[in-house]
């Protein structure tokens, strides 16, 4: 699962979930596709699996701990520059508070929320997939 070239990267996202809604994170305006909205998460390194990475990125990004819950089938995008792979992971907060410690702003939402916001094309795929998986 950890192959990756050198336009391939492989990330771990969470979805948080709290009181029936889910955290959304804007990008920091310094980043590329700054102002756009994701799923907080990162790279996984050559020597984690999914769940360790997104443990290890959101007590980096939101300084809190969470839990893997469950997991959602990977979405793979092309970028003109790089192909991606996110590995939504399902999780809850086990510790703290989150904080936007190096996102722009984060927020809790609801389904109507989530459509209103300008989310990055993979993320919005998750989004749909998050949701449809209560059908």
């Amino acid at each position: 699962m950890n192959e990756k070239t050198s336009n391939h990267i492989l990330v771990a996202c969470a979805i948080i979930e709290h009181n029936g809604k889910i955290l959304a994170a804007m990008r920091s305006l310094k980043q590329s596709h700054g102002g756009k909205w994701e799923f907080p998460g990162g790279k996984i390194g050559t020597d984690e699996d999914p769940d360790t990475a997104i443990v290890r990125e959101i007590r980096e990004e939101l300084g809190c701990g969470i839990e893997v819950k469950s997991e959602l089938p990977d979405v793979s995008f092309r970028y003109p520059d790089k192909n991606v792979t996110l590995v939504p992971l399902i999780c809850q907060i086990t510790e703290g508070a989150a904080s936007a410690l190096e996102h722009e702003e984060i927020k809790w939402i609801n389904k109507t929320e989530a459509e209103g916001l300008d989310w990055l094309p993979p993320d919005r795929e998750i989004l749909i997939d998050y949701y449809n998986s209560f059908l």
